[in-house]
């Protein structure tokens, strides 16, 4: 097992390395404000599934990174990795597109420290930028040229989190996290004039390139309380609250000229370097969660982040107050069945609504999904080793079409593997 564990973390590490250096999410256009595409999901492909709420559902199979003060629960050794992608069709009123594409999600390590303490280490994306953006108009100067601009950022934060979980008294836990934000955002503008009268015309662009290095701490800290209302029945209530950082923000600015063909002709123009701190502003997570400690699971949570106090690398306020509310439930039939598989897996559903932080055109861009996942035993199972295969998907749309806004129709996937182990257990031999 040990063998198998190592292998899977060694490679994990391998893939998930390139991963973060190049976050592709598809076009997404709204990306192209704040910080990009934010990662909600704080937890693990359980979470996804369950309508994104994690808070105070606290699960001894499965990593719970969504508040640190439920790794607790965690009293085997967990390694969790997962790969997500989707699908979607971007529309405008007039084009539609479509988009996809598939990346390692992330790679968590949860161990148990004492019976009151566990740990857990965790690679993951926090934001993610990828956007191509064509916008055109006639000159009304002259009706026979037509400006085209183009607009082009990829890259994103990415997170390596490191979480506490401690016991303090029956059904009360507590945790706190630290986690290292780093990352890359570039971005790209250009503009070009097409004019049909001329002869022969330059076909050149200028294009401005910036180029964004992020990097600081952030500090999680967590509660959750678990009180026995009968012998059947059990409520959790749980929070997460993180406190604002300042991420280091070092920007490079230049220009350079290329043809329509992408051949470079001059690079390096005026180059231009500033280095300031970008406010992330506080936000807070918390959620009720009703189970039957056994394997009937629902809850609801709610998260709210104050946006509007962002500013951007250049003093600029580009977003909004966020918040996002979630439902969901996960239910297994019988995990110790014999006669049928199909007890044995969890089945997952759940409902998504978010306010993101987007405004654009006196619009702020809303978020709708319904959310659904398995998770599959795998192989023989022991007492020492336990190994799962975890499956989610979400269905929804972001945006409209009406305002000059975009609308993305996307169906979002998610699979990974989840294996829990006793290190450290004494054994005999009789």
């Amino acid at each position: 097992m040990y063998k198998t564990l190592r292998v899977l973390i060694c490679a994990a590490v391998l893939c998930l390395s390139q991963a973060v250096q190049a976050q592709n999410i598809g076009n997404t256009p709204y990306s192209r404000y704040g910080l990009g595409e934010l990662n909600y999901n704080l937890g693990t492909i359980r979470n996804l599934g369950m309508g994104g709420i994690g808070v105070s559902a606290g699960n001894s199979l499965q990593a719970n990174t969504a508040n640190p003060a439920l790794l607790f629960y965690n009293s085997t050794t967990v390694f969790d990795m997962g790969v997500a992608g989707q699908f979607k069709s971007l529309k405008d009123g007039e084009k539609s597109q479509l988009d996809g594409n598939a990346n390692l999600a992330y790679i968590t390590l949860g161990l148990p420290v004492t019976k009151r303490w566990s740990t857990a280490v965790s690679l993951r994306p926090y934001s993610s930028v990828d956007y191509q953006i064509v916008a055109s108009e006639t000159l009304e100067s002259k009706p026979d040229a037509t400006s085209r601009s183009y607009y082009e950022g990829d890259g994103g934060l990415s997170e390596v989190y490191f979480g506490h979980g401690v016991k303090i008294a029956k059904g009360l836990t507590l945790g706190v996290s630290g986690s290292y934000i780093f990352g890359t955002i570039t971005k790209e503008s250009s503009s070009m004039i097409e004019d049909t009268t001329l002869v022969d015309p330059i076909q050149d662009l200028v294009i401005q390139s910036e180029r964004i290095r992020y990097n600081d701490l952030l500090l999680r800290a967590g509660a959750n309380y678990r009180q026995e209302l009968n012998e059947k029945l059990f409520l959790s209530a749980g929070a997460v609250y993180t406190l604002p950082v300042d991420l280091g923000a070092k920007r490079v600015t230049s220009y350079e000229r290329r043809t329509i063909y992408d051949e470079v002709r001059e690079e390096n123009i005026m180059p231009d370097t500033l280095s300031k701190y970008v406010t992330v502003p506080s936000s807070l997570r918390a959620g009720l969660s009703l189970d039957n400690g056994s394997n009937l699971t629902v809850g609801a949570e709610f998260y709210s982040q104050k946006w509007s106090a962002y500013r951007n690398i250049d003093g600029e306020q580009e977003l909004a107050d966020s918040y996002r509310i979630g439902l969901g439930a996960e239910y297994t039939p019988n995990a110790n069945a014999i006669d049928s598989y199909f007890k044995r897996i969890t089945y997952r559903g759940g409902l998504t609504y978010t306010n993101t932080p987007y405004k654009v055109n006196g619009v702020q861009i809303k978020d709708k999904a319904v959310t659904m996942g398995f998770t599959f035993p795998m192989g023989r199972q022991s007492f020492s080793d336990l190994y799962q295969f975890n499956t989610a998907f979400a269905v929804g749309r972001r945006g409209e079409t009406g305002n000059g806004l975009i609308a993305e129709n996307y169906l979002q996937f998610s699979a990974g593997i989840t294996v829990n182990s006793r290190w450290f257990m004494k054994r005999r031999i009789e």
